[in-house]
């Protein structure tokens, strides 16, 4: 096999060229978010909301927060060491035998190192304990965050999507109303129609132009609101990629009781319940005694550097017993205890949320995918009415009313079709943000 060897000038490039390229990239994996046209998926917006949306990164920034506090707890659990270094000078009166007090001066400098270690302090190690249950529910309530963010955005994307669909119902029935009206137009030219005829076909495509109108301000505050969700630019155009629906699958779906314990939201109240049980222990933990060592190391002389002096050391064991602190100690436990209550209270509330929300949405999705067959079939009705209102009118055996009425028809049940897969889509939604599972089940 032949060995090739990079000459100096390409040795030296080959660093850059290889950014260059992870850079282009990790851009071409992110969507553009410059006010240009963007394409967006589920997956994408699920992306953008964890990495881009404002209330997610506060809450990240609140995890963080709270992790910090662990460590600020767990340092009072450590022995904390400084250097010291003073200097002083002093005047003072002393008796030297005389009629009067005779002043003096004097100066002090000592230079060292003081240590202080909390041995046993209930206080401080039930305070480390409670920092990390927080910071555990923490982490839990910002799952449960990301959850809501990507359940909202979902919603706004497929409103989005249903605002686009319906104006391009109008667009079609407008469309229809111009051929109509063209025909009418002709058959009048021809004294095969009426002025009614024409009139008729005018109002049918003045009313579908105001409702053309209305629909266009429908699509741009569903587009703005679905880009403030995910944290783009809004002035940013946006395609949607999406799929037809598919049927429900809910043999994948647990028990409630399940899909309860695996909430994000039920673990972090179960966390802040263990946190208030620890305030209560500690509570009464202070009764105890406590118990820290203190020691120093140094050298002290009359200035610093003049030779004179010496080391100078000292260590020391304290301990202290509580024997009246004004009922505080009390007043915690009682604090804690109803603390305990209340989560108590708001674990039971979260348990019944879960199950009435589990129940409303595995029956709600089987119905919402039957009124999208219904919808189906109803646009398929109403194609055949129009058809055989056209036929009619053109052989004149009617005038164009029937017409009119079959395009009003059709792009109702048109409209109703969309409403219907909107709502099986919001069906969806809920049935993912029940289980927990918002990015995994609406991402399939």
């Amino acid at each position: 096999m032949a060995n090739f060897k990079l000459s100096g000038p390409f040795r030296t490039a080959l660093p850059f060229l290889a950014a260059l390229w992870l850079f282009s990239s990790a851009a071409k994996a992110e969507p553009e978010v410059s006010a240009g046209a963007i394409t967006l998926s589920l997956p994408e917006v699920f992306h953008l909301v964890e990495t881009r949306n404002y209330t997610v990164l506060a809450g990240e920034e609140g995890v963080k927060s709270s992790e910090q506090v662990v460590r600020q707890s767990r340092a009072a659990l450590l022995p904390q060491i400084s250097a010291q270094a003073y200097q002083g000078r002093s005047r003072s009166l002393s008796d030297q035998g005389g009629a009067r007090l005779q002043p003096s001066l004097g100066n002090t400098f000592t230079a060292g190192f003081v240590a202080n270690l909390s041995i046993i302090d209930a206080k401080t190690i039930a305070a480390f304990k409670q920092a990390k249950l927080e910071a555990s529910a923490a982490r839990f309530e910002q799952q449960a965050t990301i959850q809501d963010a990507c359940a909202l955005a979902a919603q706004h994307f497929f409103a989005y999507n249903r605002s686009l669909s319906s104006m391009r119902v109008t667009v079609e029935s407008m469309e229809l109303d111009k051929v109509l009206l063209d025909k009418a137009t002709e058959r009048r030219k021809a004294n095969v129609a009426t002025e009614l005829d024409v009139t008729r076909a005018q109002a049918a495509l003045a009313k579908d132009r105001q409702n053309y109108l209305v629909q266009k301000t429908s699509v741009e505050q569903a587009r703005i609101t679905l880009l403030q969700s995910v944290g783009l630019d809004l002035a940013s155009g946006v395609t949607l990629a999406q799929s037809e629906p598919s049927a429900p699958d809910l043999s994948t779906v647990p028990h409630w009781l399940v899909v309860l314990e695996e909430r994000p939201e039920y673990k972090a109240a179960k966390e802040l319940l263990q946190r208030n049980k620890v305030a209560e222990r500690a509570a009464g933990w202070q009764r105890f005694p406590s118990l820290s060592a203190t020691g120093s190391y140094g050298h002290a002389s009359w200035l610093p550097g003049d030779g004179d002096g010496g080391n100078e050391w000292a260590v020391g064991i304290s301990a202290s017993v509580p024997l009246y602190e004004g009922g505080r100690i009390d007043a915690e436990k009682t604090q804690a205890r109803a603390l305990i209550r209340q989560e108590e209270h708001l674990i039971k509330e979260i348990s019944d949320n879960v199950h009435a929300g589990y129940n409303i949405a595995v029956e709600a999705i089987n119905h919402r995918w039957e009124e999208i067959s219904l919808a189906q079939e109803s646009v398929r009705l109403a194609e055949l009415e129009l058809q055989y209102a056209r036929e009619r009118f053109e052989a004149g055996v009617n005038d164009n009313s029937d017409v009119v009425t079959a395009q009003v028809a059709l792009a109702t049940a048109k409209d109703s079709l969309v409403d219907a897969q909107y709502r099986y889509h919001l069906a969806r939604i809920d049935l993912a943000r029940v289980l927990g599972q918002v990015q995994s089940r609406l991402s399939k």
